[in-house]
């Protein structure tokens, strides 16, 4: 019943745990009423509302056990701070020296790089300099 189940459910978390949500707010009233209608004058139809509950039920079960084998299966989730914000701080030269110290980067890799981003660097200066004259 478990892959019949999940055949036919959506393959997101969220949308596992809603269907789970709708078929538990069904399937329980279903079986009270089915309780009620056994014990009651309407044995059909409490039989009819206890298959009922009880498919429903099963299908909250198994939407459930899909939910936490999700959740077991999946990576461990990424840390709440962005590590990319953090690396908004650091200049270009820092960025580079720390690519370097990883052994992301040869030795004349990073001398190339670093000499081009010096080189940017300057010609940056020159133009806000020769901008401040002109003020």
């Amino acid at each position: 019943m478990y892959e019949l189940v999940h055949q036919y459910a959506p393959d997101s978390p969220a949308g596992r745990t809603a269907v789970a949500i709708i078929a538990s707010l069904i399937g329980v009233p279903a079986l009270v009423l089915g309780l009620i209608g056994i014990t009651g004058n309407a044995v059909a139809n409490g039989f009819l509302f206890l298959l009922a509950s009880l498919a429903l039920l099963a299908v909250a079960w198994c939407m459930t056990l899909g939910v936490v084998r999700q959740a077991n299966a999946a990576p461990d989730a990424t840390p709440l701070t962005n590590p990319q914000t953090e690396d908004v701080t650091q200049t270009p030269v820092e960025t580079l020296r720390q690519r370097y110290a990883e052994g992301k980067l040869s030795d004349e890799e990073f001398q190339r790089r670093l000499d081009q981003l010096l080189e940017t660097e300057e010609a940056g200066r020159t133009v806000n300099e020769t901008e401040r004259v002109f003020e």
